[in-house]
């Protein structure tokens, strides 16, 4: 009882009873009230009052003489007048009804609408189908009414007024019986939508995210249904990513974890000697677990906006610098050419200098280590491109393998790796480019990659937008410049 259904249908019957009760209530009314009616000229008649008003004229006068002159005062004397005269003498094209009296002897005294010439005498068949005009018990006239006629006797009348009762009760269960067919289709085709959505809800609360419902309008339900399908989606991709996530940090844990373990192990069954190196091994581990560990902490806290910065008016060059003369030992002995290109002047901009150092020893190890000997990489520096609101754009480019295009739109999802056998060799994981991209936006930048860079065959570049002060900029498409 309490289903959206249920209540429509109860308003829709509701609104259908109160529809058929007025109906029949007026309809038998205004029957009763009118069907012993007729129409002469803008008149509405009542044969009735007529029959006595003429009786009342022979009373008087003794004869029908001068009937025809008096005729006409006659009918308006006998109308109902008011408005539903008024509204019925616009449809005399409907009732034009002619009025004709005869005397007891069947000659026409009287015509309301007198054709031309003289009048006759009336047949035995056409007096019967008149109203008899009695004086004291005799018959002095005959009353006839040519045309749509609704008058009746008072026995007649009731009769006609059960079989108009019954007609249109009839006529009204017809059309009840229609509307309440129509409107369970139509309260079907809301409610069943309605339906599907809740039992689809039901399934996904329980755990089923890939369930969809069918979409068949384009109407409110119909955009209802889409949103509910696209927002499964979203559920059922952000589990997924849940999912791989949790399994990726199992993986990269158990790496350093089985290394540690594996040598604690050996150490006290004897097959390792208690050595500096030796523990040198389980340093090395412990560090890759703290580092890995630290990183999930750092990406965790900037995605949730928790990221504690420490703006600061940053001199890119001098920092971009200070790195690349850092990593100049690992580029030697790689056989690998890193230089730094940079213009004379360039703006400074705001930013947490130590995270955005971070982000660059980011990306010149992930250049380093896929550029093989002989290759170059190159940190340059320029103002942000012309049209944009002044800053500093920064681009690594190396002359590695490159990135697919299709590795190019997830590179900066966390634990995604364009080469997993490589990375998994060289201990990536899969966490930098994430934790970079994180601390870009924090100091209102953007990064993105191409490869190959403008101009090469092959190799891979990232760049870097900052801008002066705090103004945010719109976001670009990965792998697109903005």
């Amino acid at each position: 009882m309490h289903s959206l259904g249920t209540k429509l249908l109860g308003v829709f019957a509701l609104v259908i009873v109160v529809g058929v009760t007025v109906t029949i209530v007026l309809t038998r009314q205004g029957t009763a009230t009118r069907f012993s009616h007729f129409m002469v000229g803008s008149q509405m008649v009542e044969p009735g009052r007529l029959q006595t008003l003429l009786a009342n004229y022979y009373r008087q006068q003794g004869s029908w003489s001068d009937l025809e002159a008096s005729l006409n005062e006659l009918l308006l004397s006998s109308s109902s007048g008011g408005m539903m005269d008024g509204m019925m003498g616009g449809m005399m094209g409907m009732f034009d009804n002619r009025v004709r009296v005869a005397d007891a002897q069947g000659i026409v005294v009287a015509d309301s609408n007198a054709p031309p010439g003289p009048v006759g005498a009336l047949t035995r068949a056409e007096l019967t189908l008149g109203w008899p005009i009695m004086l004291e018990g005799r018959q002095v006239g005959t009353l006839l009414i040519d045309g749509v006629v609704m008058a009746t006797s008072e026995p007649d009348g009731d009769t006609l007024l059960s079989g108009v009762t019954r007609a249109v009760t009839v006529a009204a269960l017809v059309a009840a019986t229609l509307a309440l067919i129509l409107g369970g289709i139509l309260i079907r085709q809301i409610t069943r939508p309605l339906a599907r959505l809740r039992q689809a809800s039901q399934r996904i609360a329980a755990g089923d995210l890939a369930i969809r419902v069918v979409v068949n309008s384009r109407d409110e339900l119909g955009q209802l249904a889409e949103t509910f399908n696209r927002m499964a989606d979203a559920l059922q991709r952000q589990e997924h990513l849940r999912r791989q996530m949790v399994a990726d940090i199992a993986h990269e844990l158990r790496t350093p974890l089985a290394g540690i373990q594996g040598t604690v192990e050996a150490l006290q069954d004897g097959i390792f000697e208690l050595s500096q190196k030796n523990l040198e091994r389980v340093h090395e581990q412990t560090l890759l677990l703290n580092r890995l560990v630290d990183d999930l902490r750092t990406l965790s806290l900037a995605e949730a906006g928790e990221l504690t910065l420490n703006l600061t008016t940053v001199d890119v060059s001098a920092l971009a610098r200070r790195h690349v003369t850092a990593f100049q030992p690992q580029a030697l002995s790689g056989a690998i050419t890193l230089s730094l290109e940079a213009p004379p002047r360039l703006p400074s901009v705001a930013a947490d200098e130590q995270r955005l150092g971070q982000v660059l020893n980011n990306l010149l190890d992930n250049a380093l280590r896929h550029t093989p000997p002989g290759g170059t990489v190159t940190v340059r520096l320029a103002p942000r491109p012309e049209g944009s609101r002044g800053g500093v754009q920064i681009a690594v480019i190396d002359s590695g393998e490159g990135i697919s295009q299709t590795d190019l739109t997830h590179i900066f999802e966390r634990f995604y790796r364009a080469e997993h056998s490589r990375n998994r060799a060289i201990g990536g994981s899969g966490l930098g480019l994430a934790i970079a991209r994180q601390l870009v936006e924090a100091n209102h930048g953007h990064i993105w990659a191409e490869s190959p860079p403008p101009g090469a065959q092959r190799g891979t570049v990232f760049y870097i937008t900052l801008p002066t002060g705090h103004e945010t900029d719109p976001a670009p498409r990965k792998g697109s410049q903005p």
